[in-house]
């Protein structure tokens, strides 16, 4: 689990790095990115009732939690990763591959951990 202070929380800060934020996107994943002037960055996950049942939308949850506790994010962004139906089906690997080439493209990766 991430820390409460990783984490996005309120609809407001969701709603936020939405409409202020830029967005990038593959062929399973969408992130959105804003500036928040913390130390730290921010991140929320977005799995909407297209991608599957709730068993399907909380293992892909579960995987991209998993992902970003591996993942090194630079910090003083707000980031909201949204999954694409297609998300549902990719092995933990495509997934894997597919959010750090996103943040790549972005530009917000340190290091990636094994």
């Amino acid at each position: 689990m991430l820390p409460r202070e990783l984490r996005l929380t309120r609809k407001a800060d969701f709603d936020a790095a939405i409409a202020a934020g830029r967005r990038w996107g593959s062929q399973h994943l969408t992130l959105r990115a804003s500036p928040n002037d913390l130390a730290v960055y921010r991140i929320g996950f977005a799995v909407s009732k297209a991608v599957g049942n709730a068993v399907v939308r909380n293992r892909v949850k579960r995987r991209l939690r998993a992902i970003v506790q591996k993942a090194e994010v630079l910090p003083g962004y707000d980031v909201v990763i949204s999954a694409r139906p297609s998300a549902a089906n990719v092995p933990f690997q495509g997934l894997k591959d597919d959010f750090l080439a996103l943040l790549e493209r972005a530009k917000m990766i340190g290091k990636v951990g094994a």
